[in-house]
């Protein structure tokens, strides 16, 4: 169904889109946790209450297939917390489906101002209307419909009780006056009741009334009224136990209320922008710091040179504090895709019929949004790799001696300027024979190589396109397309994979990204008489570049350094360039599992840059992750040493 809005109420919709977006995200976890928790008051009240949020701000915008699939949640969790029924799996199942369902409805407002029709929804309010009339759940307590009758045993009303108002309270069970009162507001004009009746109900709500006030607490009586007592106890004995805690709910929601008002909300190309025009300006300030530094040099000391340093060093300073509050703004932490994988996990450990915890460490961890929003995809696939290669099925853990669930740790943490994202499982690890074997089958690798292969170099197999150890492709695995797609998004992030595992204790795979992607810090070199900037988190080590320590093995040649071989290669061969000089540098690189020499033939020290993109013509250019401009105003291409020597993997595999 088309919408219509106008402007004012555009930008209403674009707040409750927000607002509908953090219900949401935050509503997969609150399931999950429920189901293993399903007598948890305060989680229920919570998914309530955020049902009830999500269903007044899709009724004040008339999105009406959001408000239908909400209410019946909503009243479905209302019964749950006033223990009408009891929550089973296949109830969740349902709920999940309404959930998927209400995501939907609000990626399609944001991509073409539609929402679903009624007949799309039409199936799935069937089977939320099945659970709350105990079709799904045989276990309902009393679900009689409270519209039906008025003679329900566990109310009674004093006898000044307005009939009308009777008639809203047992229709609207478990609700205070000031919510059945926001209920009929919802309801469309010809359903509502008559103006007189909503306004008794205001009448009552003015003069600080609610629906305890209205009904007669029950006495001890005799033993006939001895059921009507027991029924009607709990209701008794909640609410002394609930004023406190409704207060407190109170206190918090006016204590997050308050926060949320020191937030603003601001467009995220507009951040864009600023982060465009700081990277500009330290590019601004890089050339004023080198123009400093030749004035220094070329001209003598005087007391304006003096002033104009120390303006430069200070200027130079704010520029520095600038950038990093600017840096912060991108920050996002990792709990927005986290979130998600609980729900995830649920799952697909049922569709595979084994059973899974997840454990999830470091949620509060900052990193770029850019990176942050690419690293989805690759999560996803690594955790279902997890659930359906690497835990066993219960009986088969049982029989290991291990606990029939199996765990997985999903775990994220800052290590100086990098995140650390680990996924671990403590399933069956790892087959390396198996995957040399299926690599030798593939034609990927010859048996001479897998023969003199470390564990770790079979490990960089499983990132080769078309690999798969799966003996049977499924829909969720065995088609080879994955792993490579994974190793090579965290490349284009500059960043790395690395796999640990031991056979019959577990795997992991631990991913290591840069805070950022806008500004770095570069080590500079000069190859064929050009400069290129190489990522500082890749270098391990600079070392003097000795002919004595040059050694050849087969086709390649190989550098030694305190007893230990890393295979050598000139930055000119890398980039099919001609020698100019003698080499005089070997910068020693982390690339994979790997530590790679590379030889250059100046070095210029260490500087932050700023990284511009090549454009689409040269977007695609094997080993460069983009240029910069330096102080002196010269174009510098960043090299990206992980590309440039994945592409001569296949030939180096099993050299060392």
């Amino acid at each position: 169904m088309k919408l219509d809005f106008t402007d004012d109420m555009r930008e209403i919709l674009e707040e409750f889109l927000i607002e509908a977006d953090e219900i949401l995200a935050n509503l997969d976890q609150d399931l999950i946790e429920l189901e293993s928790s399903p007598d948890d008051k305060d989680l229920l009240n919570k998914i309530f209450r955020g049902m009830h949020t999500l269903k007044g701000g899709a009724g004040f915008l008339n999105l009406t297939s959001i408000v239908e699939i909400a209410h019946k949640i909503e009243d479905i969790f209302n019964k749950l917390r006033n223990d009408e029924m009891t929550l089973t799996s296949d109830m969740m199942d349902v709920i999940f489906e309404g959930v998927d369902k209400l995501k939907e409805a609000i990626e399609m407002i944001k991509e073409s101002d539609e929402i679903p029709d009624k007949e799309d929804v039409e199936q799935l309010l069937e089977k939320l209307d099945a659970i709350l009339h105990g079709e799904v759940i045989p276990q309902v307590a009393d679900d009689s419909s409270p519209t039906n009758s008025d003679d329900n045993g566990d109310i009674k009303f004093k006898d000044d009780v307005d009939p009308d108002i009777r008639e809203l309270i047992l229709k609207y069970k478990g609700k205070d006056l000031g919510e059945i009162l926001e209920e009929l507001i919802l309801l469309p004009p010809d359903e509502r009741p008559p103006l007189e009746v909503i306004e008794k109900l205001e009448n009552l709500i003015k003069e600080g009334k609610d629906v305890d006030d209205l009904i007669v607490k029950e006495e001890v009586k005799p033993q006939e009224d001895q059921v009507v007592e027991e029924k009607t106890q709990p209701a008794q004995t909640e609410k002394p136990k609930e004023e406190k805690p409704k207060k407190k709910e109170n206190d918090q929601q006016k204590k997050k209320s308050e926060k949320k008002e020191e937030v603003i909300r601001v467009d995220v190309e507009r951040v864009e922008t600023l982060m465009n025009l700081v990277g500009e300006l330290v590019l601004d300030r890089n050339r004023i710091v080198k123009l400093a530094s030749n004035l220094e040099t070329s001209c003598e000391s005087t007391d304006l040179i003096e002033e104009l340093l120390d303006s430069i060093t200070g200027m130079s300073r704010t520029v520095s504090d600038l950038q990093d509050a600017v840096m912060k703004l991108r920050m996002q932490p990792v709990k927005k895709i986290f979130s998600k994988f609980p729900r995830i996990v649920r799952d697909l450990a049922k569709k595979l019929n084994k059973k899974v915890n997840l454990i999830l460490e470091g949620e509060d961890t900052e990193i770029d949004r850019s990176i942050l929003d690419k690293l989805e995809d690759p999560l996803i696939h690594l955790v279902r790799n997890a659930i359906d290669h690497g835990i066993e099925p219960p009986e088969e853990r049982v029989s290991y001696g291990k606990p029939e669930t199996g765990t997985i740790k999903l775990s994220a943490f800052q290590e100086g300027d990098r995140i650390i994202i680990s996924i671990e499982d403590d399933g069956k690890g790892i087959n390396v024979d198996k995957v040399k074997n299926k690599a030798v089958e593939k034609g990927l690798i010859t048996p001479e190589q897998a023969q003199n292969m470390s564990d770790k170099e079979a490990f960089e197999l499983l990132f080769m396109p078309g690999f798969s150890t799966a003996d049977q492709v499924s829909e969720v695995s065995g088609r080879g397309v994955g792993m490579d797609v994974v190793a090579s998004t965290i490349h284009s992030l500059r960043g790395s994979i690395e796999v640990e595992s031991e056979k019959g204790k577990g795997s992991k795979f631990i991913m290591k990204l840069p805070l950022t992607v806008a500004i770095i810090r570069t080590l500079m070199v000069g190859a064929n008489e050009r400069i290129f900037a190489i990522p500082l988190y890749s270098v391990v080590e600079i070392i003097k570049y000795e002919p004595e320590n040059v050694k050849n093995i087969g086709q390649f040649k190989s550098f030694m350094l305190r007893d230990e071989v890393f295979l050598l290669f000139s930055l000119n061969e890398l980039f099919d360039m001609e020698d100019k000089k003698e080499k005089e540098f070997v910068v020693i690189v982390r690339v994979g599992e790997k530590n790679i020499a590379i030889s250059v033939e100046e070095l210029f020290g260490e500087e932050e840059i700023v990284i511009k993109p090549l454009g689409k013509l040269l977007e695609n250019v094997q080993g460069v992750a983009g240029a910069t401009i330096t102080g002196d105003g010269k174009v510098v291409l960043i090299v990206d040493t992980n590309s440039l020597i994945n592409d001569k993997k296949s030939q180096i595999v099993g050299v060392l």
